[in-house]
C-alpha cells in the first residue's frame, strides 16, 4: 500500500464522517422544520374557523341594525325637513295641550333634561334645538333613561300619526323618540355580538402574529436545510472523486 493510497483513504474516511455529520444536522433540522409545518398547517385551519366566527358576529350585529336604522332614517328626515315655524308655535304655547307635553317630555329625557314644560321652552329657543336632535348621542344610552321613556312610549297615544294632528313638530319629534327607542333596544343586542365580534378579532390577530412567526423561522430552517444539503452533495462528489482516485492507485 502506497503512501498516496494511505493519504486517500484517510480522506475518504474524512469526508464520510463529515458527510455523515451534516447528514445528522440535516436530520434534526428536518424534524424541526416538519414540526413547524404541522404547526403552522393547524394553525391555518383555526384562523380560518375564527375568522369565519368574526365575520358571522360582524354579519350578524350588522343585521340587527340594519333593522332599526330605515326608521332611525326616516325620523331624522322628518325632523330635519321640519319648518322652524312648526318649532315656534310650539315654543309660543304658555299651556301646551297634553299630548304635545308628553312628547316633549320624552326628548327632554333622552336629552338628559328637566321635562317641565318651562324647560321644553327654554330648549326650544335655543337655535341648536333641531341640530343637537340630529346629533344625539344614541349609541350611549343608558338602561334607566330607557326605562323612563317606555313610561311615555306605552301610551297608546304616542304614535307620530296621532301627534302629527296636534302638532307636526310633535308628530315628527315623536317619531324621533319612536326611532331613538327602538335603536337603542336593538343595541341590546347588537352590543353583546360586537363585544364578542372584538374579542374573536384580537383572538384572531394574536393568531396570525404567532403564525406569522413561525411561518418567518420555518422559512429561515429551509433555507438552512437546502444550504446543508447543498454542502453534503458537495462533500459526497468530492468523496466519491477521492474514491476514484484511490481505485486507480
Amino acid at each position: 500500500m502506497t503512501a498516496d493510497s494511505e493519504i486517500s483513504r484517510a480522506e475518504v474516511t474524512k469526508k464520510s464522517a463529515e458527510v455523515q455529520s451534516i447528514m445528522a444536522d440535516a436530520k434534526k433540522e428536518q424534524d424541526i422544520a416538519d414540526d413547524k409545518a404541522k404547526f403552522i398547517q393547524q394553525e391555518s385551519a383555526k384562523i380560518e374557523v375564527e375568522s369565519k366566527i368574526a365575520k358571522k358576529l360582524a354579519d350578524d350585529a350588522d343585521h340587527e341594525l340594519a333593522k332599526a336604522e330605515p326608521s332611525l332614517n326616516a325620523a331624522n328626515d322628518a325632523v330635519n325637513s321640519l319648518d322652524k315655524k312648526y318649532i315656534a308655535e310650539m315654543k309660543a304655547l304658555n299651556k301646551p295641550p297634553e299630548d304635545v307635553a308628553t312628547v316633549m317630555g320624552a326628548v327632554m329625557v333622552f336629552m338628559g333634561k328637566d321635562t317641565s314644560w318651562a324647560s321644553v321652552k327654554k330648549e326650544l329657543s335655543d337655535t341648536s334645538f333641531l341640530k343637537n336632535i340630529l346629533d344625539f348621542d344614541k349609541e350611549n344610552i343608558n338602561s334607566k333613561t330607557l326605562k323612563r321613556i317606555e313610561n311615555y312610549t306605552k301610551e297608546p297615544n304616542f304614535t307620530p300619526e296621532y301627534m302629527t294632528v296636534k302638532s307636526a313638530a310633535a308628530g315628527a319629534l315623536c317619531k324621533w323618540v319612536r326611532a331613538i327607542e327602538d335603536y337603542a333596544k336593538c343595541l341590546k343586542v347588537v352590543n353583546p355580538k360586537r363585544e364578542r365580534k372584538a374579542l374573536a378579532e384580537a383572538n384572531l390577530a394574536k393568531m396570525q402574529e404567532a403564525l406569522a412567526k413561525y411561518t418567518e423561522e420555518y422559512a429561515i430552517l429551509e433555507a438552512r436545510l437546502m444550504e446543508l444539503n447543498r454542502i453534503s452533495n458537495e462533500k459526497q462528489a468530492e468523496m466519491k472523486a477521492l474514491k476514484d482516485k484511490l481505485g486507480q492507485l
